[in-house]
């Protein structure tokens, strides 16, 4: 991901996903909807740094059958259904774009170059965060930032009940 605001990162899946909140949302209300829309399985919303340093993150994807056992910065996972065979990784100008304006989708132009392709269904998503930018800082391998391992299960479940690393 090489442009815009990084603090926040979202997997999406665009087809389902109710972008739309308000043309005056307030950060509490766009936490709110990302939690419920998290709740439904169409994106999961990450917390990429505290201090609000923006980074180009070099994101790996993964197709396993299994867990990762890594050593990593920090670790989550989460559900996410897959319909029209792809998901986007998007950042937070596209998804507070969308939230704000009920003309602008998700993903926007830039965030559409972050399309995966991936079979129809419900997976579960391992998101394990290797660059700590807050501190300028790699646990467990420098090679990548992030990777996400998606591991396709035959039902959806509804584990999180908030922005994934959120410290507001």
């Amino acid at each position: 991901m090489e442009f815009g605001d990084t603090n926040f990162i979202g997997l999406v899946n665009a087809e389902q996903y109710k972008s739309f909140v308000d043309e005056d949302w307030e950060l509490d209300m766009l936490l709110q909807h990302f939690t419920d829309e998290m709740k439904n399985g169409n994106i999961l919303v990450f917390q990429m740094t505290e201090e609000g340093i923006e980074h180009s993150w070099e994101v790996e994807v993964e197709f396993g059958t299994e867990e990762v056992e890594q050593k990593c910065f920090r670790k989550a996972e989460g559900y996410i259904r897959v319909t029209g065979n792809q998901l986007y990784v998007v950042d937070y100008d596209c998804l507070t774009m969308a939230a704000q304006f009920e003309s602008n989708k998700v993903p926007d132009k830039n965030c559409s170059n972050y399309k995966i392709n991936i079979e129809n269904g419900v997976y579960k998503v391992e998101v394990l965060q290797f660059y700590n930018v807050d501190n300028d800082k790699y646990v467990g391998t420098n090679e990548k930032d992030i990777l996400l391992n998606f591991i396709k299960v035959s039902a959806f479940q509804q584990t999180v009940n908030r922005v994934f690393w959120c410290s507001f």
